[in-house]
């Protein structure tokens, strides 16, 4: 049976090692809806234990294929990469796959690094996209149940794409603690981070103190984004957070993204005399792309469509 009475270092843990967590109707779930809707009403984030099925060793396979792949040379014509390389800080290097569930583009992407194939790196990267992804549709279907909005819940998923990024910071110098990345909210509506043995992420509380995320062996975070604050009418916001270098080691991680490809609208059922309505209908494609840039603003969807 899941529980959130374990927190570490401020950050509440759901257990989904238990394959019934995942699955919609049992007291597994029950208890695991009732944990996640709380904490992310309280902090808009969580650990979550990665279910069984994932080795550890599968995260050995794919951070140590980092080097290879940020040391590729940079697209030419010959070559062209269709998933991009990104960078939303000077101390960040990024590579992403726009559709990272789907096994084509996985494969795509594999063969462009390794031309005569990486099968390890490729599996790898197929279950744990798989896996987030599952888990990203379980805690939206939570919550959606929970506010007795479920009936919604399908439609919003097969407007869900999710992508997949891999991403790796600067060592900072001897002695010195560099900024990896400056205090934003995510502008998709949700984030699933897994990260190597270097800690960095921090989050802030509602009592304005950061806190670092500190992962358990085999887990990830799920971080509440823009697009979903939005979605809640404000019920679950998205939390600050930044990513601090203080290490004398390279922070590596990689995520899972998911954005909605049609209009975020808050459900009438979410609006009421406590709640009055905060959000015209959101355009999240239309969203992300005007703040495609501004990678580090906090709270942009309240400058961009709030009533």
């Amino acid at each position: 049976m899941t529980s959130c009475s374990q927190t570490v270092a401020g950050i509440p843990v759901v257990d989904f090692s238990n394959a019934d967590c995942l699955k919609p109707g049992t007291s597994s779930w029950l208890s695991a809806r009732k944990d996640v809707c709380r904490v992310l009403e309280e902090l808009g984030c969580f650990m979550a234990i990665l279910p069984s099925k994932v080795p550890p060793e599968l995260q050995k396979t794919i951070f140590g294929a980092f080097d290879e792949l940020f040391n590729f040379p940079v697209d030419t014509p010959e070559k062209p990469f269709r998933a991009g390389y990104i960078t939303s800080s000077p101390a960040q290097k990024g590579i992403g796959i726009m559709n990272g569930k789907n096994p084509k583009e996985t494969q795509e992407f594999t063969h462009h690094f390794w031309p005569d194939g990486n099968d390890q790196f490729r599996e790898s990267t197929d279950l744990y996209a798989r896996v987030m992804a599952e888990i990203d549709q379980a805690v939206t279907r939570m919550v959606f149940e929970n506010y007795g909005v479920e009936k919604y819940h399908d439609d919003h998923f097969q407007s869900t794409s999710h992508s997949l990024r891999f991403l790796k910071y600067k060592e900072p110098k001897k002695f010195e603690v560099g900024v990896g990345l400056r205090s934003h909210t995510d502008k998709n509506f949700s984030t699933i981070l897994h990260q190597n043995h270097v800690n960095g992420l921090e989050i802030n509380t509602k009592n304005d103190e950061w806190v670092v995320f500190d992962p358990l062996p085999s887990s990830v975070i799920y971080i509440v984004g823009d697009g979903f604050q939005v979605w809640s009418n404000d019920r679950i916001r998205a939390p600050r957070h930044r990513v601090t270098l203080r290490e004398n080691e390279v922070r590596c991680s990689f995520e899972l993204l998911s954005v909605n490809k049609g209009v975020i609208q808050v459900p009438d059922e979410l609006v009421d005399k406590e709640h009055p309505l905060r959000y015209k209908p959101l355009n999240h494609l239309e969203f992300l792309g005007a703040y495609r840039d501004v990678g580090e603003t906090e709270y942009a969807a309240q400058a961009y469509c709030a009533i």
